[in-house]
């Protein structure tokens, strides 16, 4: 078989929401069979893990997109990487990196895609990067898929749900019992977590009041897990610690700034809350469910997609009201909603494990690929 030989182009080092993403895809690629280089906008994390996988990578800071000699540069260095790795396919990991890679690879003559993961909002630049040629736009959720048709109803724009390394998730009793003890937690507290980026369009203040008005001075805990990433919203940790200090949580509720390893907070926890109104898929959910963990998430975007209600996990309307009710009877009666955990890691297993998700994403790029 003919290896294909690809470059991916993404503009982020950190490991976000979609870093994590490329990451476990690039972890299960049969590297017998593709051959991909990766270019970075900026060094970091990602740079290091992809190396450590044995996969070329190249830091090329762009300076400002504005400025055209600048961008010319940035173009010009990927279209030599182009050359020299003879590659038949550009991967752009959003539609920023598209900027550079999508006009590298149509200046090459070769077809690019670009990874769409968040719901576009239609702004001047998400409607300028859909003019540069691409052979599909591939999105991680239906919700993500429409909004990016209604901007781009010319191309192709195609669903792909993304998958977890599902061996990394399962629960280690171990671990949960020692996490718990170092921060003083009991074997029989519930235990909550929300496990996120802190941005305001996470809506992490939702589950500290609904924890408020459902478990104060019960024995339950509430883990927030995450911290600003990328300089956005630096202030809003320390907004929220001053909301647990109004309503009296201190003793309860526990920050534990952003985490580059998350499941033994997910094993040291009981349930797992997520709050977002527009969740374009939700990473952390399928980690959650594949740890064997209650979850509980808005009914819209991508966790509808993910959670079957009432089978493996529960889906609410988003509001502090329903939440608080949910939090409380999983306080009083966790037993009761334990089979969900149980049914949450058959769901991942079947249909969110990165094997599948690598196989399928393969089949997509292969497509691609002029023969």
């Amino acid at each position: 078989m003919e290896l294909e030989r690809i470059v991916i182009v993404n503009h982020v080092a950190q490991l976000g929401g979609a870093e994590r993403v490329l990451m476990n895809w690039l972890e299960k690629l049969d590297q017998k069979r593709v051959k991909a280089e990766l270019v970075l906008l900026e060094d970091g994390p990602l740079a290091d893990q992809a190396e450590q996988l044995g996969f070329g990578v190249h830091i090329l800071p762009p300076g400002r997109i504005r400025n055209p000699g600048h961008y010319r540069r940035t173009v010009a260095s990927i279209r030599e990487i182009i050359r020299k790795s003879g590659a038949k396919l550009v991967v752009s990991w959003s539609p920023k990196p598209h900027m550079y890679g999508g006009a590298a690879a149509w200046l090459e003559k070769i077809p690019a895609v670009w990874w769409q993961h968040g719901v576009p909002s239609g702004n001047f630049f998400d409607r300028l990067v859909g003019y540069l040629p691409s052979h599909s736009i591939i999105c991680p959720s239906a919700v993500v898929s429409e909004a990016q048709q209604k901007l781009s109803p010319r191309k192709r724009v195609v669903v792909q749900h993304p998958g977890i390394p599902m061996a990394e998730f399962l629960l280690d009793p171990q671990v949960r019992s020692e996490v718990r003890k170092e921060f003083g937690i009991s074997e029989s507290a519930t235990v909550f977590a929300f496990i996120g980026r802190l941005q305001r369009w996470k809506r992490a203040e939702i589950v500290i009041q609904a924890f408020r008005d459902a478990l104060k001075g019960k024995d339950a805990c509430l883990f927030i897990i995450g911290g600003a990433l990328f300089g956005v919203e630096e202030e809003l940790e320390s907004e929220l610690k001053q909301l647990v200090r109004e309503a009296g949580l201190e003793s309860q509720v526990i920050f534990t700034g952003h985490q580059s390893r998350i499941a033994p907070y997910l094993w040291a926890s009981d349930a797992v809350v997520h709050t977002s109104l527009f969740e374009p898929f939700g990473m952390v959910l399928l980690e959650a469910m594949a740890s064997g963990r209650i979850v509980l998430a808005v009914n819209r975007g991508g966790p509808a997609e993910i959670i079957e209600d009432g089978v493996d996990g529960i889906l609410y309307d988003g509001s502090v009201r329903q939440l608080t009710i949910l939090m409380e009877q999983i306080g009083e009666e966790k037993r009761n909603f334990e089979k969900l955990g149980a049914a949450a890691i058959v769901t991942v297993r079947e249909k969110f494990a990165s094997g599948v998700m690598t196989e399928r994403f393969g089949r997509l790029l292969s497509a691609a690929i002029p023969r």
